[in-house]
């Protein structure tokens, strides 16, 4: 997951570890409940989960539509050969 951050000087891309970076040091830094850090995990996996079946998907319909242009051009082609009889 990727996150945009915005400043005046600059934009930056920051991965999910950049911004937790240093999360659970000991100190003044903000400590993340393990349990927030396992929804996140969760929540990652689900991302990819949802990811890879929507590569499925496309490639379903990438092949539909492969499927439909040769049924067009068989049909085309049938069409011709039976106005030549």
């Amino acid at each position: 997951k990727v996150i945009w951050f915005f400043s005046k000087t600059m934009t930056k891309r920051l991965t999910r570890s950049e911004l937790f970076a240093g999360a659970q040091a000991t100190g003044s830094s903000v400590q993340i409940p393990s349990s927030h850090l396992d929804l996140e995990n969760q929540n990652d996996e689900k991302i990819e989960g949802l990811t890879s079946k929507v590569k499925i998907l496309k490639e379903i319909t990438l092949n539909i539509g492969e499927t439909i242009k040769e049924s067009s051009s068989i049909i085309g082609s049938m069409a011709i050969f039976l106005t030549v009889l």
